[in-house]
């Protein structure tokens, strides 16, 4: 064949195998980085709210342990003595501040002040060391804010200053010493207010605090105060702007503007904008009983005025990642990416070549061996069987042994040997190992060997490491041999060998070794040539199958990742949702309750009034009847005004009508008290209640639902309330769970009732019945039983399901089962299940502890068949 023929048909068959390889490679690496880049943003997302959270609780915890230190302070039994005016007292006093400064070593100063703001005790913690004031250095603080702010509380309340730097002599003070001031009066044992004691507590510890959860993190974190001041910032030279002049205009709002508007407007949240991935909360660490003010900026300049709530004391914990740490990290995943693309195209490339030339040889082969002697035919088609059964293995599996085991088996059953078995080769430091990976025997030999003789054969060894071909038809008189090597072979019972090395691409190295033992075994160079032919095949397919598994573990992890992150959308939409259903259900809370408090107010004036009316009317109508006794002569003008008026019908009539109003005004505040009850917004703790209230004030509410109207035939309610004692329970919430099922059943009589005749509905009359009752002392049962349609066993197993709902679209939201079970069993330790079959109605029980310190053993959500 001509040079340039055989060209052109080595680059058709080089392309046809390595455009759809690379393209494919091409794909999946793109595949892999844009789940990367989505994953790695989700993750890195998560890690910041993460974050962002454990820092709101770290300081709660560092201001809720300060409080307490405080409170320990000034309950100090010297303390008291010093108040009574004990002799040696105030040093006693001195001392036990001494072992608790050393101790703690949080706080910068630890003072006790008499009410005219004279230091009585005060103990200074200065590098490293606590130390006592000497008397004569105590000095007079009446004019700090901070003392004044303290001495108007009452007993048990806390003042707690802004987080600020400490000022002396109306200097900051250098270095910077972040401070924030806790204090309390103290009252003696007759509870007159007799001074104050204050902690003036590192800011520093909370701020290294802070720190540490950003510390080697992508993510930079800040504190904010309410004004948008840095607390701790990204650069030191931002941080304290309310408290430097020169600093006044370095604040969050003017570096990020976009951001903080949407973080001054909002309790918390995460977002990303051009600027980066911002994380933010709100940190409200004052508690309840605690006070705070505006603080001064001078050290004797008074606050300008207290801060009322607690919600007003707040700070933002911002986290932000920068774009440039965003684009740092997915371009270095791009980039490594496109070295693997570029390395995978290039082994392509080669492997594509290589096979692309083995097949062009193949070909050429195959009309040179039609041209050959007739004596060759037989080992030509038996050519032709081997690399067809090799090829169509290759196609049919990718599994690296299913390859190697064919290839052993039919080079034995094509050259009719013992043996043939295929080991990997290893060179470590100076020595060659080799582990057999794939053999086949001929049928009629004893036992494998299990191993190969070039292992015991140093020269065989080195000519495989280097890659050579060793043929030897008669091992007993090889003149390659030393006489060491071929006496061991003879020995161990071989006559001919053949050995072949499988070099693959990527490095790996393996032997085709055949072997016969019962007699010799001339070995021909078409033999020679099909085995070399069956050697860069294999390498190829070692190559391929490489490849191969590379590619399904990267699919795989592709797929992984990509399920991950449906599941953590799937997550959100659900948290999404029941969030919507709560607000829903807080807001008619809230609805109720306001509708109540103002109808509650001119009810109570009318009603209260009622009896005043009364008497004055009966007192009238007395009054008449004495002045119509005593004049028995009237005018006619009186005699035709009460013939007018028909004083005796209005004699009669009046009482009665008062009596039917003061009927009505109690049947208003009846309403009013069962909203309210139903409500319980002034119950946001858990708390003792009575649950027959809970379940009224519910009935009452959904009364014009269950009442008979023209075109409703009514439901019939049932109470059969048992003595059960008052329940430890969030009322608000568990009212909420009596709507939902109440409200249910009413659901499923009205579609009941609307497939039914009037004589059916007349026939079993729709009926709810509530019945309550006490289970072994320790918990409370309510059962609510509908004698509806009742339900099939699959719909009870998707019952308390988020978003599962047999109602039709628009009718309802498949929430308020998922979030009834949620109140029971999370926020009650209780249980709630269904008994239910077609035909039977339905009966749901809720059971919840009478205490919350005895959780229930059963399962929080259970469907149970009517027995």
């Amino acid at each position: 064949m001509p040079p340039q023929i055989h060209s052109r048909i080595l680059i058709r068959h080089f392309l046809t195998v390595f455009l759809p390889l690379s393209a494919l490679v091409g794909v999946v690496i793109g595949t892999i980085y844009y789940q990367q880049v989505q994953t790695e943003q989700v993750l890195l997302k998560t890690n910041e709210l993460r974050k962002v959270d454990l820092e709101t609780k770290v300081i709660s915890g560092d201001f809720h342990s300060v409080v307490s230190d405080l409170m320990v302070i000034s309950k100090q039994n010297e303390l008291q003595r010093v108040l009574e005016g004990v002799n040696g007292q105030q040093q006693a006093l001195s001392q036990e501040l001494l072992l608790f400064s050393g101790y703690k070593k949080l706080y910068d100063q630890i003072r006790f002040l008499d009410r005219s703001g004279k230091e009585v005790v005060r103990v200074n913690f200065n590098k490293g060391e606590p130390g006592i004031v000497p008397e004569e250095k105590l000095q007079v603080q009446a004019k700090r804010y901070w003392f004044n702010d303290t001495l108007r509380l009452n007993q048990g309340q806390v003042f707690v200053s802004p987080l600020d730097l400490n000022i002396e002599r109306g200097q900051v003070e250098q270095p910077l010493k972040p401070m924030i001031r806790f204090g309390t009066p103290v009252f003696d044992r007759n509870g007159q207010k007799r001074g104050i004691v204050v902690l003036n507590y590192f800011g520093t510890k909370l701020l290294d605090n802070f720190n540490q959860a950003f510390a080697n993190a992508s993510s930079q974190g800040m504190l904010l105060n309410a004004d948008g001041y840095w607390l701790k910032g990204a650069k030191p030279e931002d941080e304290w702007g309310f408290m430097f002049p020169n600093r006044k205009n370095r604040t969050f709002g003017q570096a990020f503007p976009q951001a903080w508007q949407q973080i001054s407007q909002k309790e918390s949240g995460q977002f990303q904008t051009a600027e980066g991935i911002f994380t933010f909360t709100t940190v409200y660490p004052l508690v309840e009983g605690q006070k705070s003010s505006t603080g001064a900026g001078q050290a004797f300049t008074p606050s300008q005025h207290q801060i009322d709530t607690k919600k007003s004391y707040y700070w933002k914990i911002v986290s932000w990642v920068s774009p440039e740490t965003l684009t740092t990290k997915s371009n270095r995943f791009l980039s490594q990416l496109l070295l693997l693309y570029a390395g995978l195209v290039g082994l392509t490339g080669i492997g594509s070549w290589l096979l692309a030339r083995a097949s062009v040889n193949r070909n050429m082969a195959q009309l040179e061996l039609r041209q050959s002697e007739l004596e060759l035919r037989k080992l030509v088609e038996r050519e032709k069987i081997l690399k067809t059964r090799l090829s169509s293995q290759i196609r049919n599996s990718l599994d690296l042994n299913t390859i190697l085991s064919t290839v052993v088996v039919e080079v034995r059953e094509l050259l009719q040997i013992d043996r043939c078995q295929f080991f990997w080769c290893y060179q470590e430091d100076e020595s060659t190992s080799l582990e057999l990976s794939q053999q086949a025997c001929a049928p009629d030999l004893t036992e494998p060997l299990g191993c190969s003789p070039i292992q015991n054969v140093e020269a065989l060894s080195e000519a495989v490491m280097q890659g050579n071909l060793l043929c030897f038809d008669d091992i007993a008189t090889d003149s390659w041999l030393d006489f060491k090597s071929r006496n061991l072979l003879v020995t161990l019972g071989f006559k001919s060998l053949l050995t072949v090395s499988v070099q693959t691409q990527s490095g790996r190295l393996g032997v085709i070794v055949c072997e016969h033992s019962r007699e010799l075994r001339p070995w021909s160079d078409d033999e020679v040539e099909i085995i070399r032919g069956v050697a860069d095949q294999l390498a190829i397919a070692i190559d391929q199958a490489q490849l191969y598994n590379q590619s399904r573990a990267a699919t795989a992890a592709a797929t992984t990742q990509a399920e991950q992150l449906n599941q953590v959308l799937h997550n959100l939409k659900e948290t999404q949702a029941q969030l919507i259903q709560t607000e829903k259900m807080s807001s008619l809370g809230q609805l109720v309750a306001g509708v109540a408090h103002e109808i509650n107010n001119p009810v109570n004036f009318i009603y209260g009034n009622l009896t005043h009316v009364s008497e004055y009317t009966l007192g009238l109508l007395e009054l008449v009847e004495l002045y119509q006794q005593s004049n028995a002569h009237s005018t006619p003008e009186v005699e035709a005004h009460i013939e007018a008026i028909d004083l005796d019908f209005m004699t009669e009539d009046l009482p009665k009508i008062l009596i039917s109003m003061k009927m009505g005004a109690n049947r208003i505040r009846e309403i009013v008290l069962s909203l309210r009850n139903f409500s319980r917004l002034d119950e946001a703790d858990m708390k003792p209640v009575n649950i027959h209230e809970g379940i009224d004030s519910t009935l009452l509410i959904l009364q014009n639902r269950f009442k008979q109207t023209p075109g409703n035939a009514g439901i019939e309610i049932v109470k059969e309330y048992g003595d059960i004692p008052l329940v430890e329970c969030y009322a608000g919430q568990l009212n909420q769970v009596f709507m939902n099922l109440i409200g249910n059943a009413i659901d499923a009589l009205d579609s009941y009732n609307s497939k039914r005749t009037i004589e059916e509905i007349e026939a079993k009359p729709s009926q709810i019945v509530i019945r309550t009752q006490l289970r072994n002392l320790d918990r409370i049962t309510v059962k609510i039983a509908d004698n509806g349609p009742g339900m099939t066993e699959a719909v009870k197993q998707r019952l308390f399901d988020p978003f599962f709902t047999t109602k039709a679209a628009g009718k309802g939201t498949g929430l308020g089962l998922a979030i009834s079970a949620q109140i029971v069993t999370e926020k009650h330790n209780g249980a709630i299940w269904c008994i239910s079959e077609p035909g039977q109605g339905a009966e749901f029980w809720v059971e919840i502890p009478i205490n919350q310190s005895s959780k229930l053993v059963t399962a929080s959500t259970a469907t149970l068949s009517r027995i």
